[in-house]
């Protein structure tokens, strides 16, 4: 029987084109909206914790660099938002591409690891949202997980989750995905042994028709409290089921 060619390794970004990525954030449209909703300090912390970069190739865009658990850099995602809502630029055009289509590398093999998978240095639970944007503000908010990314519902797969391996994991899927990740769910507890894989249904409980028709996430309900006061006490309304899940992970 013929077996089967290994498969090409994964290429890797230039460590030095991400440290050039970390300027110029008085221009990055998704930065100015962390300092809306955080402040500078908060901002400034998160653009450290994720590092955050900026591109040039739209003003004002986003880099969101995937480094994984080697402290490789698989690729750089970049992205445009609004300043002042903090949603993505999708009209016209989405505007979306990546790093090494941008500087045209030759034979480039990008293989994708979950965004976040360089703070998996300790035991934290870990909570997994699909977008970036949505682990990073959620990280603030709930800061007992560590907060990682899929990058999109199609890039969540078996493969990229073994470094989850022996953890506690909690998914928070947007609105009208529950369904699709809870198969997820049971395929990664079927595929990754000694893991605690659960899912959250608070937004499935709690959200309204219209809220489901505009796919909103975690994030879209989180930014609705003041941070400071939603960490400090939990009698807030709807902060105490919001809590109830975090300790799921404990």
């Amino acid at each position: 029987m013929r077996q089967a060619p290994p498969k090409p390794e994964p290429s890797f970004i230039d460590a030095e084109l991400l440290k050039s990525s970390l300027a110029g954030y008085y221009g990055n449209n998704f930065v100015t909206f962390l300092s809306s909703l955080f402040g500078e300090e908060i901002a400034g912390h998160l653009i450290i914790k994720y590092y955050i970069g900026t591109s040039k190739y739209w003003p004002g865009s986003t880099v969101f660099w995937q480094i994984d658990t080697r402290g490789k850099i698989r690729t750089g995602k970049v992205m445009q938002f609004n300043p002042t809502t903090g949603h993505r630029i999708k009209e016209p055009i989405n505007l979306i591409t990546w790093v090494q289509r941008i500087l045209k590398l030759p034979n480039f093999n990008m293989t994708q690891c979950l965004f976040g998978s360089h703070l998996l240095n300790d035991k934290k639970p870990v909570a997994l949202c699909e977008s970036e944007k949505t682990a990073i503000i959620s990280s603030v908010y709930l800061h007992r997980f560590n907060w990682l990314s899929t990058g999109g519902l199609s890039n969540f797969n078996v493969e990229k989750c073994h470094v989850l391996a022996g953890r506690t994991v909690v998914l928070f899927p947007d609105l009208n995905g529950f369904d699709k990740w809870s198969i997820k769910r049971k395929e990664l507890s079927e595929r990754i042994p000694n893991t605690r894989f659960e899912i959250s249904d608070l937004l499935e409980n709690i959200a309204t028709e219209k809220e489901r028709d505009k796919g909103l996430d975690i994030a879209d309900f989180l930014i609705k409290f003041d941070w400071r006061q939603f960490r400090n006490n939990s009698t807030i309304p709807g902060a105490a089921e919001i809590l109830s899940t975090e300790l799921m992970g404990q």
